[in-house]
């Protein structure tokens, strides 16, 4: 009997770290995606990069996917279309759009994608993601519960970071006067290292996207791999969702959760601790306890035998924000246009803004938190200059050196060929 849970690159909780998934789906029955949530007429107005192909019409769009030209953002009335994801929001080519940018081919495209989960990706588009896209890695930066928490309770973050805080390490974490804890290890399968080699990365030519895989090419694909790294782990639940409550509220949350109502417990934390650090507080609060989790992302992205490669998080805005932003620092990208990348967050995730706002407001968190506003990773740039002094030395207290930024920042730029004499 086949696993249902086979055509999803998201294993159950259970699973091993590393997970390999077959390269093409073959669901028999598909379930027709819910009708996208209606715009809200009350986001906020935000600068951000034009995209294009939001608005082309259907048989001007196949054209342009045949040519490798079209953008995945598409407005209401031009779905469905087969050829385009149909149920993975906030999906793009990050070295596409970077080329649009500056008007000339710098970084490869059809190399490096981002999106939100995969959890609700139709099996056509998981199809795409093999057979138009080629992708052969995965890295998930969710933690082991979220999506899959139930229907009690909100299946995204912040609150899956609340969720998985235990009732034990609550009560651990409880202060004690002159006590000393030394900080939690980074959450991810170390083992996964062992795939991180020194192969050097190969001349692509970005300008001719990959054509569409054959039956017999697709019949023999090797598997997609999916990373998991709970990028929130122990440590940022520790300093940014336990240490800054009340010690009132910390008893209050122990009661709480030893009368399994973390519905409640995840609304208070929420209200009083995340919600008053806002957007910018949240960057600086993964920047300062996150990063052994956001090295090994970029770790795993300096191997040029994992491209393509898609990251991802829930809605692919903040933990894939910074990662990706920080990809584009490593190679050469200028804040304007790492910026510019962050900002088109806000046109991915249009077309369900409102189930955003309604899961912020379950969380005790404000709308802003369904936002990208430009000015978020702008600071969280300034914080990593002020605090670390630049980027670039951050990583490398975390252990990825200039080596392996040099390395990353070569996967994900086009190798130029050297003139024959």
């Amino acid at each position: 009997m086949t696993d249902s849970t086979a055509d999803s690159p998201i294993a159950d909780s259970s699973q091993a770290s590393v997970v390999k998934t077959p390269a093409v789906t073959t669901a028999a029955d598909e379930t027709a995606a819910p009708p996208p949530a209606q715009e809200s007429s009350t986001a906020p107005q935000v600068s951000e990069p034009p995209v294009s192909g939001a608005t082309t019409e259907v048989h001007e769009l196949k054209h342009e996917i045949a040519k490798g030209e079209a953008e995945i953002i598409l407005s209401e009335a031009d779905r469905p279309v087969p050829e385009v994801l149909q149920n993975i929001v906030n999906f793009r080519d990050v070295g596409k759009n970077y080329n649009l940018d500056i008007g000339e081919t710098i970084f490869k495209t059809g190399n490096l994608f981002r999106s939100g989960r995969l959890d609700d990706a139709t099996t056509d588009d998981l199809k795409l993601l093999t057979d138009m896209f080629h992708i052969k890695t995965v890295i998930d930066l969710r933690s082991e519960t979220e999506g899959r928490m139930g229907e009690d309770l909100v299946n995204t973050f912040p609150a899956s970071v609340i969720n998985e805080t235990k009732l034990a390490e609550m009560v651990l974490y409880l202060p004690a006067p002159g006590s000393k804890r030394e900080e939690s290890q980074p959450e991810y399968d170390s083992d996964a290292e062992s795939d991180i080699d020194d192969e050097p990365p190969s001349a692509v030519d970005a300008e001719a996207p990959a054509p569409l895989a054959t039956k017999e090419e697709a019949a023999n694909a090797k598997p997609r791999v999916t990373y998991y790294i709970n990028f929130a782990g122990r440590s940022f639940r520790r300093h940014s969702v336990w240490k800054p409550l009340s010690f009132k509220s910390k008893l209050k949350v122990i009661g709480l959760m030893a009368s399994h109502q973390k519905p409640r417990v995840i609304e208070l934390v929420g209200a009083e601790v995340i919600n008053p650090a806002g957007l910018k507080g949240l960057n600086e609060a993964f920047i300062k306890y996150c990063g052994p989790e956001i090295t090994h992302a970029l770790r795993l992205m300096s191997v040029p035998s994992h491209y393509p490669l898609l990251v991802h998080c829930t809605q692919g805005k903040d933990r894939t924000g910074l990662v990706i932003a920080l990809a584009l620092h490593c190679a050469g990208a200028s804040m304007e246009l790492i910026v510019r990348d962050y900002a088109r967050t806000q046109r991915g995730l249009e077309r369900q803004r409102d189930i955003m706002v309604e899961e912020m407001r379950k969380t005790g968190l404000d709308p802003v938190f369904s936002d990208a506003p430009p000015e978020v990773i702008r600071h969280a740039f300034e914080f990593l200059d002020k605090e670390y002094g630049g980027p670039s030395k951050y990583l490398i207290l975390h252990g990825f050196d200039e080596r392996h930024q040099r390395r990353l920042g070569a996967c994900l730029k086009v190798v130029l060929q050297q003139p024959s004499l």
